[in-house]
C-alpha cells in the first residue's frame, strides 16, 4: 500500500468547480446529462464532486483536437459598407 493511497480524496463544491473548469452552473449540468462530465455526489445535504475527476477532465479538454472552422483558410468576406 503506497503513500498516496491513504490521501483522502479532496471533494469540491459546485463554486469550486466553476473557478477550476472556468464553465458554469447550466453548462456543468447539461454537460453531466449529456455523460461528458464528471458525476456528482451527494454529501450530507451537499453535492460535490471529486477532484481527481475533474482534473482528469480538464486533461482530457485540454489534449482533445482544437476545433477549426470549415473556412479557415479562406480571407474573410469584405465587410466594407461604402459599395467600393
Amino acid at each position: 500500500m503506497g503513500a498516496a493511497e491513504n490521501i483522502p480524496e479532496v471533494l469540491l463544491k459546485l463554486e469550486q468547480v466553476e473557478a477550476q473548469t472556468g464553465m458554469k452552473k447550466s453548462y456543468i449540468y447539461r454537460e453531466m446529462e449529456r455523460g461528458t462530465f464528471p458525476p456528482k455526489h451527494k454529501v450530507g445535504g451537499g453535492t460535490r464532486w471529486y477532484q481527481s475527476d475533474i482534473q482528469r477532465w480538464i486533461r482530457a479538454r485540454r489534449n482533445a483536437p482544437q476545433w477549426t472552422p470549415k473556412d479557415a483558410g479562406q480571407p474573410a468576406a469584405n465587410c466594407d459598407s461604402s459599395g467600393t
